[in-house]
C-alpha cells in the first residue's frame, strides 16, 4: 500500500479532523525515525497514517477491525504488525521490530506534543523538550495520554526521553503547517 492509498483509506474511515491530524503527526514522526534508522520511509508512514484509522467508527474493535481490513486489502504484514503492536493490551502483540517500537513510541508522544502546542501562542515554534517534560509531570494536562507509555516508547527505541521528544518536535515542525501547529 502506498502512502497516498493509506491517506485515502484514512480519510474514508476517519470523520474527525483532530484524529486525522493525530495520525498525520504520527506519520511525521515515523518518517523521521525511518530516516534515522536507515529504513525506507513509506511503510513507516503508512503505519503512522493507518494506526488509528478505524478508531472512530469501530472503537470497541480497534485496532482489530482495521487490521482485518488491511489484511483483506493485502497490506504488507510488517505494517499490520506495527499497527497491532501499537496497542498490546488489545492485540497481545508487543513491539519487537524497529518499526513496531517506533510506532508505539511516537503514538502517545506526538499527541502530547500537539496538546502542548495548542496551549502556546507560538504553537510548535520554540517548543523545547524541557517544556514538554514539565507538562508530562502535570497529571491533569492532556490527562488521556499515558505517561508510562511515553517513557516506555523511548526505552524501546533505546533513546533518552529528552532526545526522543526533540526528535518528534523536529519531525512535527517539518510538517507544522499541515498539522495545524503553526500560526502561519
Amino acid at each position: 500500500m502506498t502512502r497516498d492509498e493509506a491517506y485515502s483509506l484514512m480519510l474514508e474511515h476517519t470523520p474527525s479532523e483532530s484524529l486525522r491530524k493525530h495520525m498525520l503527526g504520527v506519520e511525521s514522526c515515523m518518517k523521521w525515525y525511518a530516516n534515522y534508522f536507515g529504513e525506507l520511509p513509506e511503510p513507516w508512514q503508512v503505519a503512522g497514517i493507518l494506526h488509528d484509522f478505524d478508531y472512530e467508527l469501530h472503537p470497541d474493535e480497534h485496532p482489530l477491525w482495521g487490521i482485518e481490513l488491511l489484511r483483506e486489502k493485502g497490506v504488507d504484514e510488517q505494517i499490520i504488525q506495527a499497527i497491532a503492536a501499537h496497542y498490546p493490551p488489545k492485540t497481545g502483540v508487543n513491539p519487537k521490530t524497529t518499526i513496531e517500537k517506533a510506532l508505539f513510541a511516537c503514538d502517545e508522544l506526538s499527541g502530547f506534543i500537539t496538546a502542548c502546542c495548542y496551549v502556546r501562542p507560538e504553537r510548535i515554534t520554540g517548543l523545547t523538550p524541557k517544556s514538554v517534560m514539565k507538562k508530562l509531570k502535570t497529571a491533569n494536562f492532556a490527562a488521556g495520554v499515558n505517561r508510562s507509555d511515553v517513557q516506555h516508547g523511548a526505552d524501546l527505541l533505546n533513546i533518552e526521553l529528552h532526545q526522543h521528544i526533540q526528535n518528534c518536535i523536529d519531525a512535527m515542525t517539518a510538517d507544522a503547517i499541515n498539522l495545524g501547529l503553526t500560526n502561519d
